[in-house]
């Protein structure tokens, strides 16, 4: 089966799972539509491709792979709204499109429908118990590596070794989550599992740091607005090393010192910290960061045994760090 087929079967499995969730329609109208704006549906395809990888059956995981869609989508509508962000996936927020106590809502009954899915899979692993602390801790990770998110930017002085512990816990850990449920869901052995866990790890690590990049490059794909990290004052690994290469340079210092200041940048200096960036080669910086984390994400998933299901991991990291949007 191509990877193309199993997001076919998630995004049918997804439709199926929510048919009986539509009253009382202030609830669920939100569900639904946050539910159905797409995405890249990455954390779900690795729970299969992790289950498959270590010898288990992918009908047996899709409930789990679900679970940690919703609970991915449960915090995107809580970030939306913390961070008063108005189009996700070129649409629309759940807030602006409805209201924010709705949206709030709508966040939270969907890690409880992530809940009774993940009780459908957790009974095929020999350890159905580990299954949800592995999804309870990854819940706990994303919502402490938010705090330290929003933290950060009342702070002058985040360093960088700061920044990678915050995205390892609000975006690394969630796909680390991913390949270790699909794992014991497996039955996979230790070994195994734990390399696994490694790869997802630094793939994580080396999206985050794709997202700030293209996030300072303009990429209108996204569906948000071009430089919105610089905008919002987003202490990313890219404003924190501009931070250190700006010294002596007395325009570039000036507009890092008024992003730190300030928290953030207005839209109208977007375009000159961007070229600032580029010209003292904090972006290629950046994505040497991302080339190296990527491979040693590969080292570690070529410890697993060669299988359809590995290359299909090794295709969509690939994938994932080769986009534009």
């Amino acid at each position: 089966m191509t990877i193309q087929q199993k997001l076919e079967q998630i995004e049918a499995a997804l439709a199926q799972a929510l048919v009986q969730y539509r009253d009382p329609a202030e609830l669920y109208d939100p569900v639904h539509y946050v539910l159905s704006a797409g995405g890249k549906r990455i954390r779900p395809l690795l729970v299969l491709l992790a289950t498959e990888a270590v010898g288990g059956e992918t009908t047996d995981a899709m409930n789990a792979a679900l679970a940690i869609e919703m609970l991915h989508n449960f915090t995107l509508v809580h970030d939306d709204i913390m961070d008063r962000s108005s189009l996700r996936r070129g649409r629309a927020t759940a807030h602006i499109q409805f209201d924010e106590n709705s949206a709030i809502l709508s966040g939270d009954v969907i890690v409880g429908i992530a809940s009774k899915l993940l009780s459908a899979s957790a009974q095929h692993s020999h350890n159905p118990s580990a299954v949800f602390d592995v999804f309870s801790q990854g819940f706990i990770d994303v919502c402490e590596g938010q705090a330290l998110d929003v933290a950060f930017t009342k702070r002058t002085d985040v360093h960088p070794d700061e920044y990678f512990g915050m995205i390892e816990r609000k975006t690394a850990r969630l796909l680390e989550t991913s390949v270790h449920i699909g794992a014991l869901v497996g039955n996979g052995d230790p070994q195994h599992t734990s390399a696994l866990r490694t790869f997802a790890r630094d793939i994580g690590l080396a999206f985050q740091m794709q997202d700030d990049i293209l996030d300072v490059e303009g990429s209108h794909g996204f569906g948000k607005t071009p430089g919105g990290d610089l905008i919002e004052g987003k202490r990313t690994w890219l404003m924190l090393r501009a931070r250190e290469k700006a010294t002596g340079k007395p325009e570039f210092q000036e507009l890092v010192q008024t992003f730190f200041s300030q928290n953030g940048i207005a839209p109208t200096q977007v375009e000159q910290m961007r070229t600032h960036l580029i010209q003292e080669g904090v972006l290629a910086e950046g994505t040497a960061m991302v080339e190296k984390l990527t491979e040693e994400a590969f080292v570690h998933l070529h410890k697993l045994p060669d299988s359809t299901a590995r290359q299909h991991l090794e295709e969509l990291a690939t994938t994932l760090m080769e986009r534009t949007t």
